[in-house]
């Protein structure tokens, strides 16, 4: 793509629409000092997406639209415009498919930029990575702005490398990998967040989990048992019955199988044999009727090829004989026309006349004496003509002069007789200068008035803007300890619903409120509680119900010494007084010593959860234990409650004081909108005084000036009139006669003139066609001599060449009789060929036919052989094997329902009814008898291990599981677009580092050449330092100038500094051209040698890239190097204005600094 125009308007200086072309080659600015030469270049920088106003020249990006002068107010938009040509079609794919591409940049003052490519709205990223993606952009080092060449001397290495990155063109991949790097950031934060709230739903779900097995546990052990015992005698008898009936039936099916099959078998081996018979025959005759038609085919082709070899043959030769038939002709009627162009020339050649050389001298000489008395005449009445002439003339010229005299002194006295009455009717008319000066007075005073109410107004929008700052600091110290207890306190609540909920579904499962809500247990104690109380804790005090405490009398049994009654530690209804008085507590040490001295109905418990009964049971506290759970979730409920009412108030209070900050923030916000609803008005007063004001100041002038002027127009009328009547009285007519008399000597003397003029032009007439005939005359003869022996070798080359062509004539024709008769012989044989393909097609056909049907009837029958001697042998080991099941079935029968009588008392079909009212389908199928026996001794066992249950963890857990699944896809994706990105980010650094290297020894080559080529000699070259990385190494320049040590760039002279980073600069341009180069007075430290050979690169690079530079400087060295000038004028104070200029122009406008 390349920049063809730039376009501005509002922006700076720039207050008038201006329209600077970029074209190919070197564009000069010139301009005094402060006239707005560098605006160009910001303007271009703008447009491609800088976002500094700062780096303008600007305290804030609103300074960047004209901000007023003395005679312009200011404006509200700046706009900055640059059309790129895109018909190489480099642009991004959106806008691919326009020729040319019109970015504008809009900034709107206090509501920040707009940007638009072909009108349509972009982002300013769009932007950037546009103009980075084609080596150029706001930060270009191809867009050098005053004072960069020194930063770049003095800049560190660091901050050198960024030109190798935009000679790289990575300046788009560092955009993009910054953008990657920043998404990277905020998926990693995500992720960790996503991580503590997993950590937490999974803690939950793995204590919902082991409540939610034992619930399905003891669920299904209990329906398996109550069914299984049935199950087992029942599947034993069906078993036996079973295999009874098939074995009878399948014997006698058996039976009949094997005597069919036996007969089948016989059969079938008969056919096999005669199937096979008259197979060789048949094999023989197909071969040979093969044989008879490959042979055929081979024939017919070869004779196929060598009739389409004779056939292009003759095509070939009857071609050759059309050609030599058309040479022959044209060389015929060849002869034929230089034959007659030879005759016509000899009869011409003996028609000319004989010269006669002494004739025709003599009758030259005697043209040439009548042709110089003729140019005599000729000149005498010339002179004698234009003497009459200039008479007449200035006769003529006096007397018209007088006239127009006269005419031009009467016309004036009118016009001046007019312009002195209306200058006087004018002066009447014009007001007095006092009314002026009234009017300006008031205009000024309303204009101090209307600035003293937008000032007013202005001071108060600082007052709100305060007031609002102030609001909003209040609430942002309101707002985060309102959100932690806020955060707490809804923890807590959803911890207190969830607890609530869990007692509630566990009390469901019963139909009297349970004990345990009831009981109260000390801190850390609630194990012990439940170790010594058991799944007994879920019944209840109501006699009504299946399960319920009814209280005992407490006996006086003692604990053993060191045990201390579980009672004090808890509180609990009366009906638990017994039990808890024969439960002591002890430590986890104690206990199995003091086992052996328990009474019976006496047990010990430990705070961990042991449990030691007076019968020897011992239970750890890794057996699951519900009531435990139970009690804990208990505690847990009432702790939660009495630190949630304390929160809720904080939360009401710090509520109650972050919405008062907020109401404040609001009414603040409300008072600074309607204030600046007044800065509007304000200002549109202001600007409407100001200019009324201006205008009657104006009108003022205007007034005055024309008084002055006409005035003075008036004195001078009046005296112009005077001078005229004065010359008017003392003019006299001029006499008519004179005139006349010289008009009829001129008559006369051209009369003459004529008269010589054509005497003159016959005799040198007379004198040329004598000369042209006789050289005419002997050109004719030497032409006629060469045509006629040039027609003569010709009729002899076209009789030698007829000769040939006859010859080739009949050579060609014999060769070609010959060829028509082998295409039709070769057709005959063809035909003869074809017709016995046929036949022995036909042949081969019926042979192939018999055959395969022969061997399929063969396979059939052995298929039918083999298959029917299989089943036979197969039917016969059948039958033996249902002889013994059979056998084997009926005795297992017979003792199955002796069991079923003796154990059940009843038959075996009631023992089917018990399973199936306990079992569900599928399980009554899936067992064989032993194993449903030992199956029901496991489920006794592990029925007996289970302790309390809640029978509704299954569903809580579900719903937690979901909950987990979606956090985990997420945290999935979260993963996986990590993984992406930082593959995103290596690839992106690996690609830039290949880049950068490749661009660095590029440039690093091109500065070589261009810096001897610059300095005459020497040498200089580029490193990268500091790092092993080039992504994060340095770039320092070491240079030798003729005559000098090899040195860093901080040692040479700053003329020298100037040139060398020149140097770098332009060997960027080499490796990698950007589209446009703005250098701002980058000629200024250099001398006139060094001017000159900065000029000299600059035409190099010119030639050698398609970059367009535009040249700022003030040098008449540079500028008379450019192809095109501007100049930039601040003639109007403050307002820029672009102008074209010459070279001389160019000079003067630097002179004139």
């Amino acid at each position: 793509m390349q920049i063809t125009e730039l376009r501005i308007a509002g922006f700076k200086s720039f207050v008038d629409p201006q329209t600077v072309p970029i074209e190919p080659g070197l564009t000069g600015i010139v301009g005094p000092n402060g006239c707005g030469k560098s605006n160009l270049l910001e303007a271009l920088r703008w447009a491609m997406g800088a976002n500094s106003a700062k780096a303008m020249r600007g305290g804030e990006m609103d300074d960047l639209i004209f901000s007023g002068s003395s005679t312009r107010p200011s404006r509200e938009t700046a706009e900055v415009t640059l059309v790129l040509d895109n018909s190489k079609r480099t642009a991004p794919p959106e806008f691919n498919g326009a020729d040319l591409l019109e970015i504008e940049r809009k900034l709107k003052r206090g509501a920040g930029s707009s940007y638009r490519i072909n009108g349509r709205s972009v982002r300013g990223k769009d932007i950037q990575l546009l103009f980075a993606d084609a080596s150029t952009g706001a930060n270009s080092p191809a867009l050098v702005r005053q004072g960069q060449i020194s930063e770049l001397i003095g800049s560190k290495p660091q901050n050198r490398r960024r030109i190798l990155e935009e000679a790289a063109g990575i300046a788009g991949l560092n955009t993009r990998r910054h953008e990657a790097e920043q998404k990277l950031d905020a998926a990693e934060v995500n992720l960790q967040r996503l991580a503590e709230v997993s950590a937490e739903v999974e803690r939950q779900l793995t204590s919902l989990k082991r409540q939610a097995a034992k619930a399905r546990r003891y669920r299904r052990l209990s329906e398996e048992i109550h069914g299984l015992e049935a199950l087992v005698a029942h599947l034993r008898w069906a078993e036996a019955r079973q295999a009874a009936e098939t074995a009878r039936a399948q014997l006698e099916v058996s039976k009949r199988q094997v005597e069919d099959l036996s007969r089948e078998d016989a059969l079938r081996e008969r056919e096999r044999i005669e199937a096979g018979e008259g197979l060789a025959p048949l094999r023989e005759a197909e071969m040979a009727a093969a044989g008879r038609l490959s042979q055929t085919r081979i024939t017919l082709a070869k004779l196929e090829t060598e009739r389409r070899i004779a056939a292009e043959a003759l095509g070939r030769l009857e071609a050759e004989a059309a050609r030599l038939e058309e040479d022959f002709e044209r060389e015929t009627a060849g002869r034929a026309e230089a034959d007659a162009a030879l005759v016509h020339a000899r009869n011409e050649l003996a028609a000319l006349p004989v010269e006669d050389e002494d004739t025709n001298k003599a009758l030259e000489a005697e043209a040439q004496q009548a042709l110089q008395a003729a140019r005599a005449r000729l000149s005498a009445a010339e002179s004698a003509a234009d003497e009459a002439q200039a008479h007449l003339s200035e006769v003529r010229a006096r007397r018209r002069a007088a006239a127009d005299t006269a005419a031009q002194q009467a016309r004036r006295k009118t016009q001046l007789t007019a312009e002195v009455e209306r200058l006087r009717s004018e002066m009447t008319g014009l007001e007095d200068a006092a009314i002026h000066v009234l009017r300006v007075r008031q205009a000024k005073n309303t204009e101090a008035e209307a600035e003293a109410a937008l000032n007013d107004a202005e001071r108060t929008v600082e007052l709100a803007e305060a007031e609002i700052l102030r609001a909003r600091e209040a609430e942002a110290a309101a707002q985060p300890p309102q959100e932690q207890v806020s955060h707490n306190v809804r923890a807590l609540e959803a911890e207190i619903a969830g607890l609530e909920k869990l007692l509630k579904r566990a009390d469901a499962a019963t139909s009297a409120p349970p004990v345990v809500e009831r009981i109260r247990t000390r801190d850390g104690y609630e194990k012990a509680v439940a170790a010594a109380l058991g799944d007994d804790i879920s019944a209840s005090t109501d006699k009504a119900a299946a399960l319920y405490w009814g209280g005992a009398n407490v006996t006086s049994l003692n604990l053993p010494i060191g045990a201390q009654p579980l009672s004090g530690y808890v509180e609990a209804p009366g009906e638990l007084a017994a039990r808890l008085a024969q439960c002591g507590l002890v430590s986890a040490a104690d206990g199995p010593r003091l086992m052996g001295q328990l009474q019976p109905g006496q047990r010990l418990v430990s705070r961990e959860g042991h449990l030691w009964r007076w019968d020897g049971f011992t239970r750890t506290p890794q057996a699951p234990v519900s009531a435990a759970a139970r009690l804990e979730q208990q505690a847990r409920l009432e702790t939660a409650r009495a630190d949630l009412a304390p929160l809720q108030i904080d939360l009401i209070a710090r509520t109650e004081a972050l919405d008062a900050a907020r109401k404040s923030r609001h009414q603040a916000e409300d008072a600074l909108r309607r204030v600046r609803q007044l800065i509007g008005p304000a200002q549109k007063a202001l600007s409407e005084a100001r200019a009324f004001a201006a205008e009657e100041i104006q009108a003022a002038e205007r007034a005055s000036l024309r008084r002055d002027t006409g005035n003075e127009a008036l004195t001078r009328a009046e005296s112009e009139l005077t001078a005229i009547a004065e010359a008017m009285s003392f003019a006299t007519p001029l006499a008519a006669d004179e005139e006349a008399t010289l008009e009829a000597a001129l008559s006369a003397a051209r009369n003459d003139l004529t008269a010589a003029r054509a005497a003159e032009t016959e005799s040198r007439g007379h004198l040329t066609d004598l000369t042209r005939g006789r050289e005419q005359a002997a050109a004719r003869r030497g032409a006629l001599a060469r045509d006629i022996d040039n027609w003569t070798a010709r009729l002899a080359s076209a009789d030698e060449r007829l000769s040939r062509l006859s010859e080739r004539r009949a050579d060609v024709a014999a060769t070609a009789l010959n060829a028509r008769q082998r295409p039709q012989a070769l057709n005959e044989e063809i035909d003869g060929l074809s017709r016995e393909l046929d036949i022995f097609e036909t042949e081969r056909k019926a042979a192939a036919d018999a055959l395969a049907v022969k061997e399929a009837a063969i396979r059939e029958a052995d298929a039918a052989a083999r298959r029917a001697s299989a089943a036979a042998s197969q039917a016969r080991e059948a039958l033996a094997g249902w002889k013994v099941k059979l056998e084997t079935s009926e005795a297992r029968l017979l003792e199955v329902v002796d069991v079923a009588r003796t154990h059940f008392q009843r038959t075996p079909e009631g023992l089917l009814a018990i399973a199936e009212g306990n079992l569900d389908a599928e399980t009554l199928g899936a067992f064989t008898p032993r194993e449903a026996e030992s199956r029901l001794d496991t489920l006794r066992r592990e029925r007996d291990q289970l302790g309390g249950v809640n029978m509704n963890a299954e569903e809580e857990a579900e719903e937690l599981e979901s909950r987990l699944g979606v956090q985990i896809a997420e945290r999935d994706d979260l993963t996986g677009a990590i993984a992406k990105l930082r593959q995103g980010v290596e690839a992106l650094n690996a690609e830039g580092r290949e880049r950068l290297i490749k661009a660095f020894e590029a440039v690093n080559e091109h500065f070589k050449a261009l810096f001897t080529a610059l300095f005459g000699g020497g040498q200089a070259e580029l490193r990268l330092i500091d790092a092993d990385d080039p992504l994060n190494a340095g770039l320092e320049i070491y240079a030798q100038p003729p005559g000098k040590k090899l040195g860093t760039l901080n040692l040479m002279s700053g003329g020298e500094q100037a040139l060398t980073a020149s140097a770098l600069i332009f060997a960027v341009f080499l490796s990698r051209p950007a589209p446009i180069c703005v250098l701002d007075e980058v000629d200024a430290p250099l001398d006139d040698a060094n001017v000159d050979r900065f000029c000299n690169m600059l035409n190099e690079m010119r030639q050698r890239t398609d970059t367009r530079f535009v040249i700022i400087t003030h040098n008449p060295v540079t500028m008379s190097r450019m192809d095109r000038l501007f100049g930039v004028t601040m003639r109007e104070k403050g307002v820029s204005k672009l102008v074209s200029v010459d070279l001389a122009a160019a000079e003067e406008l630097v002179a004139a600094e």
